[in-house]
């Protein structure tokens, strides 16, 4: 089957840089305004372990302007198999070093930041101000509440990702429109336990998907392409995805 050419696009012609991302530019929804926002768009990860490393990648090769990855831990060889940013001779490595270069290798043209510490609740705030966008792919329910907070406060979209098992769970937060549930709305008060990976096992792939579907709903937010709200929970056993409706509850502490 033969595929009409597209058209020819300005775009191309005076930034030859913008030839990477070819692919995109006919998109419906993208095209090349989207990707000028794609572009100049500031993004903070958090986490750079299963997770994270796809959602890394996919946001660099898709040419975003700005990313920070916050990550404090060092790469462990229990992390190859489904940590795909590092290589054996990267164990014992902070992972935000060896997470930068290999993102280096990829595309050049993306600016990348790197913190290695933990986050107190106003270093966060700091950090995030000036994002256009934050991934959290954290396995800290504390974490991920403090993420909560910040992002209300400074009005961020912000996108939640986690997998354990064969299970994984994705959640775009939109605290820049009115009336949106947060996270403290989805998930409540901290649990009294909490499953880790380590010791509840995690299929390789699933954390793939998960992580490649947060840079997907973060990449269409910011291009202003429409990205379905709800808790989004896979069951990969039998291959099953459910949405759930999330509303905004008048007594959250969070944000109301």
């Amino acid at each position: 089957m033969a595929w009409d050419r597209p058209p020819r696009l300005s775009w191309m012609n005076t930034d030859t840089r913008m030839a990477r991302y070819s692919a995109h530019l006919p998109l419906n929804g993208i095209g090349e305004s989207g990707q000028r926002l794609i572009r100049n768009a500031r993004v903070a990860l958090i986490g750079l372990g299963g997770l994270g490393c796809p959602a890394a990648q996919y946001l660099v090769s898709s040419g975003i302007g700005k990313l920070t990855l916050c990550d404090f831990d060092t790469v462990n060889l229990n992390n190859l198999s489904r940590q795909i940013l590092y290589r054996d001779g990267d164990i014992g490595q902070l992972k935000v070093e060896a997470a930068t270069n290999a993102l280096h290798r990829l595309n050049p043209d993306t600016r990348l930041e790197s913190l290695a510490t933990r986050m107190t609740d106003a270093e966060m705030q700091t950090l995030f101000t000036g994002c256009d966008l934050v991934i959290d792919t954290s396995d800290n329910y504390g974490t991920r509440l403090a993420v909560n907070r910040s992002c209300l406060e400074l009005g961020i979209p912000w996108v939640m990702a986690s997998c354990i098992r064969m299970e994984g769970q994705l959640m775009l937060m939109r605290p820049d429109q009115p009336g949106q549930a947060c996270y403290r709305c989805a998930y409540g008060k901290a649990p009294d336990t909490l499953e880790d990976c380590p010791g509840a096992g995690v299929f390789a792939p699933v954390a793939g998907i998960i992580g490649t579907s947060a840079a997907h709903f973060g990449l269409a937010c910011i291009a202003g392409l429409k990205v379905p709200q709800g808790l989004h929970v896979l069951d990969a056993y039998n291959w099953q995805w459910r949405s759930l409706r999330i509303s905004k509850k008048p007594d959250c502490r969070d944000c109301s």
